[in-house]
């Protein structure tokens, strides 16, 4: 997958294979690469577990691998992608971008990608986003995006979350509950 626009970074998207996985989630750098990777661009160890987990409960690739955010220069920037499954049409996404790269429409253009990838070619109808409301910069993103901030709830580390929503629903938007 591969996006460009006027504005956003030429970014394409290639799925972290297992073996990457099983280094991360072991919390190794994988050594199996073979190509240049930012500092903080590869998802952290809980990430990878739980793509292995997906996996190997039979969740298709498409949903359960991360993605690294490769640049123009061939290099990993990010990591993004799906946390499961769609549930009733409704599929749940995760990015995050290299500190040092950060600021730089990175995270909008693997979003973008994402979106085409959950409902064009994966079915869903519905796209959610939780961030951290002190995150602003993912915040900034969600909206740019059309995302519509919902209720913030505590995740399972009693982590609060804002719930966002893509495309927006008038109810959702109003009474702040996921679908």
């Amino acid at each position: 997958m591969s996006a460009s626009s006027d504005r956003l970074p030429l970014i394409r998207l290639e799925a972290l294979p297992a073996e990457v996985l099983v280094d991360l989630a072991a919390g190794r750098q994988p050594a199996s690469l073979g190509r240049r990777c930012e500092e903080g661009a590869l998802p952290p160890p809980e990430v990878a577990g739980r793509a292995l987990r997906l996996l190997a409960s039979g969740v298709a690739e498409r949903w359960s691998l991360p993605y690294a955010m490769i640049d123009e220069r061939g290099a990993i920037v990010g990591a993004c992608g799906f946390k499961g499954a769609p549930c009733l049409g409704l599929v749940e996404i995760g990015y995050g971008v290299a500190p040092l790269r950060r600021g730089r429409g990175i995270a909008a253009a693997a979003v973008r990608l994402l979106l085409e990838e959950a409902v064009i070619r994966g079915g869903a109808h519905r796209v959610l986003a939780r961030i951290n409301p002190d995150n602003a910069a993912s915040s900034r993103v969600a909206d740019k995006l059309g995302f519509v901030r919902g209720e913030v709830a505590l995740d399972d580390d009693g982590e609060p979350l804002a719930q966002w929503l893509w495309p927006p629903s008038t109810d959702f938007a109003h009474d702040g509950e996921a679908p």
